[in-house]
């Protein structure tokens, strides 16, 4: 089932006193299916807020259409079956979690049985159960979003629209949004991703499409990308100094040395053979050894190497770049 579908959406705006009219969208379409966590990845500027906020009802295209949830336009019942949450939430510092999310339940109409089981729950699911009585204002950006995730989820929505959730976030808040998002499609939600920053748009979805230019430049599916196969493998061995290893074999990079343990990239089966003889010879033991996948800034190199014949690994770096950006 499409859950929305934009056809030749297309959005411009008036800038400086001259008011000339500088187009963000051009004839963009694309659509998202029940249950698919779709990344809308692009650079900063590449018009992703500008596309959500036309999804929401709160801009008008200049020209094209949307659907969602089979209704033509962002009518209010379709408004109704979206949750969203923005890059900077809006939150009253006075209030405690459970406040806000009683506040926000009230706007959305809900009965009030409903918002207390669905307060517990949701607290519960962002991990702020035990801060549930803390005054907002005392929060960490982190747990602001997790909030923010909390708020969106209240009306249990059949679309979720992200805007660049992980934006200022620390490590660790980062990985504790990810573990959100990923039981939440585990649970089969409909996610809209919107993201500048590759890995994290990589971590939980299906789909990717490339915002360039005002329009998708590229699909992938991501699910193709890591069915397909590497030559290079990662062995992880203890008690074998790495020189050795990089004087032994010829096709092998060390990427990480503690005294612990030594992790090898090996490119190629030969290689790899090369690293095991080598470690056992020496008097090393091997801990582990994996194949690597293809990951979608691979794809994203490995694109630019065959069509554009570039073979300099920044110089495909900048590329990269290039292609989130607008032209």
């Amino acid at each position: 089932m499409t859950i929305l579908e934009l056809d030749r959406i297309s959005k411009s705006f008036k800038r400086g006193l001259l008011g000339k009219k500088h187009k963000v969208l051009s004839d963009l379409s694309f659509q998202l299916e029940a249950g698919e966590v779709f990344g809308f990845l692009g650079h900063n500027g590449a018009g992703k807020t500008t596309t959500i906020k036309i999804i929401l009802g709160l801009l008008r295209p200049d020209s094209g259409q949307i659907s969602i949830l089979g209704q033509h336009g962002a009518t209010s019942e379709a408004r109704a079956r979206a949750g969203f949450l923005c890059e900077d939430v809006g939150l009253y510092p006075h209030l405690t979690a459970e406040e806000m999310l009683q506040l926000s339940g009230e706007l959305f109409s809900l009965d009030r049985s409903l918002i207390k089981a669905r307060k517990r729950d949701l607290l519960e699911l962002v991990g702020l159960s035990s801060q549930r009585r803390l005054r907002i204002k005392r929060y960490s950006k982190g747990m602001r979003q997790r909030l923010g995730v909390a708020i969106a989820l209240l009306n249990d929505p059949d679309i979720l629209l992200l805007d660049e959730p992980y934006s200022g976030l620390d490590p660790l808040g980062r990985r504790k949004l990810r573990k959100i998002l990923l039981s939440l499609k585990e649970a089969g939600k409909t996610i809209l991703l919107s993201s500048h920053i590759v890995p994290d748009v990589e971590a939980a979805c299906d789909r990717v499409g490339i915002l360039s230019g005002g329009k998708i430049s590229k699909f992938l599916d991501l699910r193709e990308i890591y069915a397909t196969k590497t030559n290079e493998s990662e062995v992880t061995a203890r008690g074998i100094n790495p020189d050795l290893l990089r004087a032994s074999v010829e096709s092998v990079d060390i990427v990480l040395e503690r005294e612990e343990a030594v992790i090898a990239r090996c490119k190629g089966d030969h290689a790899l053979q090369e690293a095991l003889s080598t470690i056992y010879r020496f008097g090393g033991s091997v801990l582990e050894v994996k194949p690597l996948r293809f990951s979608l800034e691979d794809h994203l190199v490995q694109t630019m190497a065959e069509t554009q014949g570039i073979s300099d690994r920044a110089a495909i770096e900048e590329e990269i770049e290039n292609l989130l950006s607008q032209p």
